[in-house]
């Protein structure tokens, strides 16, 4: 997003774009596998095919066709971004403005924020 030197003119853009963006969720998919013969080789094979997929698995696996194919549960989070939020002055204020900047960003705040113009511009870390 470009930077305005106009104060009300920022937080209308920072607005407008937290406004109109489309929240991603965490989604649940099940990844074919191979053959899973127990819970120890579940435990070996699911959290590569997770990792190498950049998901996290979710403990859960089953076999699909017998002695050919089973299946990991693997959740896939949305990546988190920086949302602007107008100056914040510190901790608390960041507890006041950041959960709103996220909610009309369509996520949730992570509690991370930063100063990004001293005085005159802060962000919001969102995911979702």
């Amino acid at each position: 997003m470009p930077y305005f030197k106009t104060p009300k003119t920022a937080i209308f853009a920072t607005l407008f774009s937290a406004l109109t963006a489309v929240a991603a969720q965490a989604s649940t998919e099940t990844v074919e596998a191979g053959p899973i013969w127990n819970q120890q080789h579940a435990e070996q094979v699911c959290p590569a095919i997770a990792h190498a997929t950049n998901g996290a698995w979710t403990g859960q696996w089953w076999t699909t066709v017998w002695n050919e194919m089973s299946v990991c549960q693997i959740e896939y989070t949305p990546p988190s971004r920086a949302v602007e939020a107008g100056p914040i002055w510190n901790q608390q204020h960041a507890n006041q403005v950041c959960p709103a900047v996220a909610h009309a960003a369509g996520g949730e705040w992570t509690g991370h924020w930063w100063t990004t113009v001293w005085n005159e511009m802060s962000v919001c870390q969102v995911r979702g």
